[in-house]
């Protein structure tokens, strides 16, 4: 699931507890048996944000040579 799909489907949770009057953990109870799965899913996607910007940090600093590039 890529980070924009993670946070699709945050706020679509956000959107529908919002609505129906419940919180997330009752939400993930009732639909999938799991009350732990929306906090979780907040965490991974924050852990995919953080990893992916130090990924390009570390790129935009280290640029590979152009001799012994593997195809």
């Amino acid at each position: 699931m890529q980070v924009m799909e993670h946070k699709a489907l945050i706020d679509a949770i956000t959107d529908y507890c919002a609505t129906a009057g419940i919180s997330p953990s009752t939400l993930c109870v009732r639909a999938i048996g799991n009350s732990r799965f929306f906090d979780r899913l907040k965490r991974r996607a924050e852990r995919i944000e953080t990893d992916a910007s130090r990924l390009q940090s570390w790129m935009a600093q280290n640029p590979p040579k152009s001799e012994g590039v593997k195809q």
